[in-house]
C-alpha cells in the first residue's frame, strides 16, 4: 500500500464494523496495515507528544475526525473518532423524521449512517438489529455507551432530555477494565 492509500483505506471502514470490532486495524483488510509512515504521510494534522513519545494523526472527513495514535517507535496504540457532523438542518440533535429521511446520508467513513450510531435510541435500536448487548453509564451530561467490543461511545446531553454521539473511542484495554473504570467515574460524579 502506498502513501496516497492510506486516508482512502481508512474511508473505507464503516463506523458499524468499527464499533463491533474495536479498532481500525482489525477493520482492515488482511493484506492491509497503516504504519506510522504512512499515516504521517496523508494526515489532516499531526501531533507530536515528546514527553510521552507519541503520535497523533488526525483524517479529517465528512461528519468526523479519526484519530490515530502511535509510539514514536511505530507501535500502534489506539484510535478515536471525533463527530462532530448533524443530521439535517436543525442545528442540535436530529429529529426521527430527519434521521429517516436522510436514511443514506453518509456522514463519514466507508458505508456508514452517522444515523445508525448519532443518538441513544439509534445505537439501541442497531444493537438489537445485531444481537448485542449495551451497558450505559451516566455521567451528569454525558451518556457513555460501552460495547462488547471495548469501545465506548460517549453522547452528551442535548435539548429536551436528548442525546448526541460526540465521541467514539476504540478498544484499548480490556472491556472489563473499560467497565471498571466507566464504573469509578459513574459513582464519583453521581
Amino acid at each position: 500500500m502506498n502513501n496516497e492509500q492510506t486516508k482512502s483505506l481508512i474511508d473505507t471502514i464503516s463506523l458499524e464494523e468499527y464499533v463491533q470490532k474495536g479498532k481500525l486495524p482489525q477493520c482492515l483488510p488482511a493484506d492491509a496495515q497503516i504504519t506510522l509512515e504512512q499515516a504521517k504521510a496523508q494526515a489532516d494534522e499531526v501531533w507530536s507528544v515528546e514527553k510521552e513519545k507519541l503520535e497523533v494523526f488526525s483524517f479529517d472527513y465528512k461528519g468526523c475526525t479519526v484519530n490515530m495514535t502511535f509510539q514514536m517507535d511505530g507501535t500502534y496504540l489506539f484510535d478515536s473518532i471525533d463527530v462532530w457532523g448533524e443530521v439535517g438542518n436543525s442545528g442540535g440533535v436530529a429529529t426521527e423524521k430527519e434521521l429517516e429521511s436522510n436514511s443514506d446520508l453518509d456522514s463519514g467513513p466507508g458505508t456508514s449512517k452517522l444515523a445508525t450510531l448519532e443518538t441513544v435510541e439509534s445505537i439501541q435500536q442497531f444493537a438489537e438489529k445485531v444481537g448485542m448487548k449495551l451497558e450505559w453509564f451516566e455521567m451528569g451530561d454525558e451518556r457513555v455507551c460501552l460495547m462488547p467490543s471495548a469501545v465506548t461511545l460517549h453522547y452528551l446531553k442535548q435539548q429536551k432530555n436528548s442525546w448526541k454521539l460526540v465521541k467514539i473511542a476504540g478498544a484499548y484495554r480490556s472491556v472489563g477494565e473499560v467497565r471498571s473504570s466507566l464504573s469509578s467515574i459513574a459513582d464519583a460524579m453521581n
